[in-house]
């Protein structure tokens, strides 16, 4: 008969393989999904099934109770771009506490960020229309904007190699980049000086902080991190509902450059303070320690699956833009107001916020790949079948909500799906591969703009058709993705 130590021992570590089917259950098992690895058993159960068969012959009871708690990675984990941390480094983290105001610091990048990129259609027209009006065409002016976005994610590697400098370090340079490329593009006066501050300067301090985020949030948070990433996430839709109208009555009332220098103003007090509460939790004796090496891994590109959700993911991206760029141009097309347009792109980009958080959940349940190809297919039809018949307040209004919701779904499941399809130990450089490549969808912008000059009376009849056509043909290609990865069964969770 064993003793009370003993049999205090054995109920611990039952207790413990209790509590790791407990969390495993509350978990989503990341599987890669070239085969039928996701039927397969989870290897920790066993492993832990076999830990407390094992601990009735032995009394090396205290190694089993560590070993029956294993971390499990969750679907929080897939919003990292980074490496997993050493267990000795990931032990302690707070999932919370001081990590919220780490959170929040994202919140204010993206803010800046994505709010000043959504509204850059508002300051197109008013270059269109002022000083710019015979120097530039649309096509050119267009291109800014998609530079911004070619900007941010091509940097976006360099970013990662200068992770080791710290994040306060990076997101401070940011900061000042952004800052600096606003200040500087209000002295433009001509087209090619907006490409080079508005475009490449202000896109290279977004990368900046934009990886600096994607890198600290998982240093702070394990269970909760998709909450974080959400609220993070949260201030792309904010940032162009409060900058995109904050914009357009800048303009009315100082001009384009006094407008500039304002929002450039108010970057680098929004980033200062994000540089404030910003901070590593990993000693900087550790990062110091890391080797500076290539954040690519261009062997991914042997996998056919990885390939055909490039390529789906990067031509259904080509349609996003334009209706952000082109809504206040249109909106003054069929006769509405500069605050009218304003407000719909608020809205649009309100309607964004609550669609990638939304949806993004949905996604969780009904899977990533199902998601994305049904929101795709929901934006294609809604650029054929109302943005054409759109001639008054109302009807784009109805436009801006429904494509709003399901426009930007790319940008909460790029990094659940990529992990799905490369699996989790190469999430980071599957990750750095399909950002850079990303970038690519940033000319769905000039292509627009080509169409346009192309179209009798310079309709609007040829983008329209352009922008549902990739969304659709995005969505067909990632639905051949899906037969492939469930074997045929296209009713499948993927």
């Amino acid at each position: 008969m064993s003793g009370p130590q003993e049999e205090s021992e054995t109920e611990s570590v039952n207790d413990a393989a209790v509590v790791g089917q407990q969390t495993r259950k509350h978990s989503i098992n990341l599987r890669n999904l070239r085969g039928d690895e996701s039927e397969k058993p989870s290897n920790p159960t066993v492993a832990k099934q076999n830990t407390n068969d094992n601990n009735n012959n032995n009394n090396n009871n205290g190694v089993e109770i560590e070993n029956a708690i294993e971390r499990v990675q969750t679907n929080a984990d897939q919003a990292s771009v980074v490496e997993a941390l050493p267990k000795d480094l990931a032990n302690d983290i707070p999932d919370g506490g001081y990590g919220w105001a780490i959170a929040f610091a994202g919140f204010l990048a993206y803010f800046v960020m994505f709010g000043i990129v959504t509204s850059y259609g508002i300051f197109s027209y008013a270059y269109a229309t002022s000083t710019l009006q015979g120097k530039a065409t649309t096509l050119e002016l267009m291109t800014v904007g998609s530079v911004i976005n070619v900007s941010l994610n091509v940097f976006s590697p360099l970013t990662v190699i200068l992770a080791r400098l710290g994040t306060r370090f990076n997101y401070g340079l940011g900061g000042i980049f952004t800052s600096l490329g606003l200040f500087l593009a209000s002295l433009s006066t001509e087209v090619w000086h907006l490409y080079l501050t508005q475009g490449v300067l202000f896109g290279f301090g977004c990368s900046f902080l934009y990886m600096s985020i994607a890198t600290v949030i998982p240093q702070w948070f394990t269970t909760r991190r998709a909450t974080a990433m959400g609220i993070c996430s949260a201030g792309t839709g904010l940032g162009g509902l409060a900058i995109s109208p904050l914009a357009n009555s800048l303009i009315e009332k100082y001009g384009i450059h006094w407008a500039h220098i304002i929002l450039g103003f108010f970057s680098l007090g929004v980033c200062a303070l994000g540089t404030i509460l910003i901070k590593d939790r990993l000693p900087r004796s550790y990062v110091k320690k890391q080797p500076i090496k290539s954040p690519f891994q261009f062997s991914l590109l042997k996998m056919a699956n990885f390939d055909i959700w490039l390529v789906g993911s990067v031509i259904a991206l080509l349609g996003y833009l334009a209706p952000l760029f082109y809504l206040p141009k249109y909106a003054a097309h069929i006769g509405l107001d500069p605050i009218d347009s304003s407000n719909l792109l608020s809205i649009l980009s309100a309607m964004g916020a609550v669609g990638r958080l939304g949806l993004g959940y949905a996604g969780d349940k009904i899977g990533r790949l199902n998601m994305f190809i049904i929101t795709s297919i929901l934006s294609g039809i809604f650029s054929y079948t109302i943005w054409p018949f759109a001639t008054s307040f109302n009807i784009l209004l109805v436009y801006c909500i429904l494509w709003g919701l399901t426009s930007g779904l790319y940008y909460a499941l790029a990094a659940p799906i990529t992990a799905s399809v490369v699996g989790m130990d190469k999430l980071a450089p599957g990750l750095t591969i399909t950002f850079f490549l990303s970038a690519i969808a940033a000319m769905g912008a000039p292509i627009c703009a080509a169409i346009q000059e192309a179209t009798p009376d310079n309709g609007y009849i040829g983008i329209q058709m352009f922008n549902g056509s990739v969304y659709i043909c995005g969505a067909l290609i990632c639905l051949y993705l899906k037969y492939r990865v469930a074997n045929g069964n296209m009713l499948a969770r993927c």
